[in-house]
This record gives structure tokens, sequence and C-alpha cells, in this order.
């Protein structure tokens, strides 16, 4: 009887046992079955994976990013994703402008007469010969631009208004808005500031404004990027326009500054200045330079 017992004891754990294992196994397959939300990709992390494996030396692929996102978002659907997607875009294409210029110009050919024709008579004012290179970079989102003598890619902001509008959040399209008119006026040529000193002021006040107005959204965070760009040429200059020359303040920012004053003197800008503004009135140049480190790249 004892030997019988012990046998039945031993069976009976055993077979406890593998009814435990499948508890825990189904238990750990229904939170496979529960969860499947933690496994999926949204649209913007589809469009991202898609990008990422694109070639960015090649223009053509501007299109091919366009052309995907138009397949994953939907007109208005959901204006967050949607501006995000489009943020992806724009960082794109400012990559592509980078490393695309090999795809987009062939050697010993003048371009010259693509650079601002989109506002200078558009397709219209484009030269026969040149037709169908002006075709493929103006498809793919660019336009022509030319720098100490070499001509480059930029953003075209009509591709932008063509293409992604319909998409967007209302305060993204005002961003975009303004850069096209940014892009209208210039800003810098052959690393010397290229507008007026009213013009950086009021640009430099105008994303600090729309900053600060759309902060936590994609928007936002794009304005606050061309904050952080105009607030840095307003202190310290370019390398052809630099705020202090030989060991004073440059007569462009000497007018900038006190433009500053008048035009916004309640900014964020001005009172981040201010100090160094009056260092650098004073002739205190080295005290000035001092205050650098802290401004330059010091957000709102």
């Amino acid at each position: 009887m004892t030997k019988l017992f012990r046998n039945c004891l031993l069976l009976s754990l055993l077979l406890t046992g593998c009814v435990s294992n499948n508890k825990e196994e189904q238990a750990t397959d229904s939170t496979t079955v529960e969860n499947p939300e933690e496994y999926n990709l949204s649209k913007t992390d589809i469009l991202e994976d898609y990008i990422l494996a694109l070639d960015s030396t090649d223009i053509e692929s501007v299109g091919k990013a366009t052309a995907k996102f138009k397949e994953l978002f939907e007109q208005r659907s959901d204006s967050i994703q949607n501006d995000k997607g489009v943020a992806l875009i724009m960082d794109y294409i400012d990559k592509v402008s980078m490393y695309g210029s090999r795809s987009a110009f062939e050697e010993d050919v003048n371009y010259r007469p693509l650079v601002n024709v989109e506002f200078d008579g558009g397709k219209a004012a484009v030269p026969e010969d040149l037709e169908q290179a002006y075709e493929k970079i103006n498809k793919n989102g660019f336009r022509v631009r030319e720098v100490e003598g070499m001509f480059d890619l930029e953003a075209n902001p009509i591709y932008f208004q063509e293409n992604f509008y319909p998409f967007i959040s209302s305060n993204l399209e005002i961003f975009l808005q303004q850069q096209a008119r940014d892009n209208m006026e210039g800003f810098a040529a052959d690393a010397a500031i290229s507008i007026p000193f009213q013009t950086l002021v009021q640009r430099t006040i105008w994303y600090e404004d729309f900053a600060n107005k759309t902060k936590g959204t994609t928007a936002g965070e794009k304005a606050k990027k061309e904050y952080d760009k105009y607030f840095g040429t307003l202190t310290i200059g370019m390398d052809n326009t630099p705020a202090i020359e030989s060991q004073q303040l440059a007569p462009y920012f000497q007018e900038a500054y006190t433009y500053l004053k008048d035009f916004a003197p309640n900014s964020e800008t001005y009172k981040k200045l201010e100090p160094y503004i009056a260092l650098l009135q004073e002739q205190k140049i080295d005290e000035a330079k001092a205050l650098l480190p802290n401004l330059i790249g010091r957000g709102i």
C-alpha cells in the first residue's frame, strides 16, 4: 500500500506541474495577443524607415519620399501625425540638398539662368537646353542657387505649397509661408548677410513670437530652430559680416541693436542681448566675448 500510494503521489505531482506549465504558457501567449498595438508602427515611423532606406545623394529620392507620404497620409485627417510626416520630408530635402548636387548638376554647364527662375518668370523663362535639368530639380522640391560661383540646391517653397498644404495644420502652413517669404528675400551670400538689419531683427522676433505661441507642436519645433539660427546671426554675425570687427562693434550691428531696442524692447531676444550690447557699445570687447558661450545656443 505504501509503494502504491507513493507512485500515485508522484503521478499527481507530475500532472499538476504540467497543468501549471500550460497555464503559464497560456498567460504568456494571451499577453502577446491582447497587446498587438505595442508592435505596430505609426505612419510617421513607416515613413521615417522608408526615407532612411533612400539614397540621399539622388535628388529623385525626394519625389519617392513624397509619393510614400501621400500613400500613407490623408488630407487633414490627423494634423499632428501629418505635420510630423511633413517635417520628415523637410529634413530630408535639407539633407539631399547637401549631398545631391552631383545628381543635379553636370560639370561645364552654366545653370545661372535657373537661379531664382521660380520668382522671375517661372518655367516659361527656362532656356530650352536646361529644360530637362530644371524639370528634374523642380519636380523633386528644389530650386537652384549660386554660392561663391558654385551652383547649389535649396528647398523650393512652392513644392511644399503644392504637395503638402492640404495635409498640414494651420500653424505649420503659417511657418512654411514665412519661410517662403524668407526664401524669396534671401538671407546670406558668400558667407555674408545679404538682408537689411531691419529684416534680420524682424525675422528673429517673428520666430521668437511664433515659437512661443506654438510650443509643443511640430511648427513650434521648426520655428525654434529658425529662431536659434537668426539669434546666433544677430549675436555674432557671419564670417564676412561679423558683429565684432577690428575689436569694435560693426556699424551694421550697431544699427541692428538700436533698431532691436526700439522695435522689440520687451522681447526675450533683447533681454538676452542687452548686457552683451552694452559691453560692446562701451568698447569692452573681451568682456562681451566672454558672454558668448552662454548666449549662443540658449533657447527661448
